[in-house]
């Protein structure tokens, strides 16, 4: 099964993209060849360039706060959802001091680091990250595997902690819905996203396609509306179409 994710606010767009690089991050690092720990280092200046742009402590901590709020106004069923509840409760509080607690921008001791800025200036020329335009890259990247770990597990440590959180409220938004099964009419949906003061704040669409099927989700969404177009691709170099025939999947939408 294939899952296809569309954020509803750029708030969980900033989340969603900043995840895929941890994990990519942890991909390369965890096998330090000389290109892996290249692509790793490349990852972390890409990383410190997004959240230096945008403030991503104070996303995370708009989130938290609201997610606080709406699991604080559930009224569980039993004492055990009570005590899930207030388990939760728990840890969002804790993310939200360690947060607070943290002052100025995370990443911000790059700014004047030597080695990463000469890297990143490097990296705004094509090709331009080598072995003979980059002398001292070149001693970096052969010093032994362990050596280039740990510095690069050094440098991206001051994130853990937005990182962490990120993953915290990203799990509690795709678990806040569950798959419903829809039919897509000649390969299309639409639905509106219920407004007014009791509807949910909807924060993730969660499409679910079987990996054997040979098309993809064009996901179009509003604050009110969204629209699923479902796309047969035969030959990757030309344009798809949509389907014609009717379409059934699996559709969370997710947020509270």
């Amino acid at each position: 099964m294939i899952i296809y994710e569309q954020p509803l606010n750029e708030k969980i767009r900033l989340f969603m993209r900043l995840e895929h690089m941890f994990e990519r991050f942890d991909h390369y690092v965890s096998d330090p060849s000389d290109i892996n720990s290249q692509t790793a280092i490349e990852l972390l200046l890409e990383l410190h360039e997004m959240s230096s742009r945008l403030d991503v402590k104070s996303a995370i901590l708009k989130i938290i706060d609201h997610q606080t709020m709406v699991i604080k106004n559930f009224n569980g069923e039993n004492d055990e959802v009570e005590d899930k509840k207030n388990s939760i409760i728990k840890v969002l509080e804790e993310k939200t001091k360690e947060l607070y607690s943290f002052h100025g921008q995370f990443g911000q001791f790059m700014k004047s680091h030597s080695f990463l800025n000469f890297v990143k200036q490097r990296l705004s020329v094509s090709g331009g990250l080598n072995t003979f335009d980059a002398p001292i890259f070149n001693l970096w990247i052969n010093q032994p595997a362990e050596v280039r770990t740990e510095q690069l597990k050094l440098w991206v440590e001051p994130y853990q902690k937005s990182r962490e959180a990120i993953t915290l409220v990203m799990d509690l938004i795709r678990k806040s819905a569950e798959e419903v099964q829809y039919v897509a009419e000649d390969g299309f949906y639409q639905a509106s996203l219920r407004s007014g003061p009791q509807a949910k704040n909807y924060q993730l669409l969660r499409v679910h396609i079987p990996s054997s099927f040979s098309y993809y989700p064009e996901i179009s969404a509003g604050t009110q509306r969204f629209s699923i177009r479902f796309v047969s691709i035969d030959d990757l170099a030309e344009r798809g179409k949509q389907v014609q025939d009717d379409v059934t999947f699996l559709l969370s939408i997710c947020g509270f």
